[in-house]
C-alpha cells in the first residue's frame, strides 16, 4: 500500500520542504510551479483524487526528483491508475489464428501495424497516409494492402473502403515457426532504432533477471501471453491515436543442461 501513495507521499513531502526553506511558499505557488490547478492540486494532496494522467512525468520533472525517486514516483502513479486483475480479456475462440500459411503477415511487422490502423478511433486509410503514419513508402503501404486482402484478413466493399476481416488475430505458440522467428528480428532491430529515436516517455523498455526453477517456466510463458493480452485490452479501451508495439524478452543467461531438466 505504502508503494501505491508513494507519489502522492513525495508531492506532500516535496511541499515541505519547499515550505521549510520559505516560510511564504504557499499552495498557490506550489501549484504555479508544477503547472497544476489549485483546486486539483488540494485534492490530490489530500488523497481524494489521482494526478492527471498528462501531468505526471512533467509533474515528475519539475519536482527534481533523483532517478530513483522519480523511477518510485512514476511506479506508484501508474500502479495506483490501473489494476491488472480488472482488465477483461477476449475468449480464446474468439481470436483468428495465422498459421506458416501466412508467411509474409507473420514475418513482416508492417501487416499487423497496418491492421491495428483500423482501430483507430479517427484515420485516413489512403495510402498516402498509412504511408506517412508508419514511415513507409507508398509503394511498400500499397504491397501490404494486398496482401491483407489476398489473406482474407482486409475486406473490401463496393465502394471500395477497407475494413478488418477479425477484430483480433493470433499466431501459433510454442510450436517452430520460421516466420515467428522472421518477426522477432525485425521486432529486435526495430527496438533497437525505436531506443535512440523516440523519447523516454513514449517508449519503454525493461528487463530483470531471475535465477528460475524450469518447471515453472510454462506457467511463467501463460502469464506472460495473459499479461499481453490484457495490455492489448487496456490500451484499446479508449480513443486510439497511434499504434505500438510491445516486445517482452525472457530468456535463459546461463547454458542449460537439457537432459539434466527433462
Amino acid at each position: 500500500m505504502e508503494q501505491q501513495i508513494y507519489y502522492i507521499n513525495k508531492l506532500r513531502e516535496k511541499l515541505s520542504y519547499r515550505q521549510k526553506e520559505n516560510p511564504h511558499y504557499s499552495m498557490r505557488a506550489y501549484s504555479r510551479d508544477l503547472d497544476i490547478h489549485p483546486s486539483t492540486l488540494g485534492q490530490i494532496l489530500k488523497g481524494r483524487r489521482g494526478l492527471p494522467i498528462k501531468r505526471a512525468y512533467d509533474v515528475a520533472k519539475k519536482l527534481s526528483l533523483s532517478p530513483r525517486e522519480q523511477t518510485l514516483f512514476m511506479e506508484s502513479f501508474h500502479r495506483s491508475k490501473t489494476n491488472i486483475d480488472d482488465i477483461k480479456i477476449s475468449s480464446l475462440d474468439e481470436r483468428f489464428f495465422l498459421d506458416e500459411s501466412y508467411y509474409n503477415v507473420i514475418a513482416e511487422w508492417e501487416h499487423y501495424a497496418v491492421l491495428e490502423l483500423f482501430n483507430l478511433s479517427t484515420y485516413d486509410l489512403s495510402l498516402k497516409a498509412i504511408s506517412k503514419k508508419l514511415e513507409i513508402k507508398e509503394n511498400r503501404a500499397g504491397v501490404v494492402i494486398r496482401n491483407l486482402l489476398n489473406c482474407k484478413l482486409l475486406i473490401e466493399n463496393p465502394q471500395g473502403e477497407f475494413s478488418r476481416a477479425y477484430p483480433d488475430i493470433k499466431t501459433t505458440e510454442d510450436i517452430s515457426s520460421n516466420a515467428l522467428k522472421e518477426s522477432h528480428k525485425e521486432a529486435l532491430k526495430m527496438g533497437l532504432h525505436k531506443l535512440e529515436k523516440i523519447e523516454v516517455e513514449f517508449r519503454d523498455f525493461s528487463s530483470t533477471t531471475v535465477a528460475i526453477d524450469l518447471e515453472k517456466l510454462p506457467e511463467a510463458k501463460t502469464i506472460i501471453r495473459e499479461f499481453r493480452q490484457k495490455m492489448t485490452a487496456l490500451l484499446r479501451n479508449g480513443t486510439k491515436t497511434d499504434v505500438y508495439q510491445l516486445a517482452i524478452q525472457f530468456y535463459p543467461l546461463t547454458n542449460i543442461e537439457i537432459k539434466d531438466k527433462i
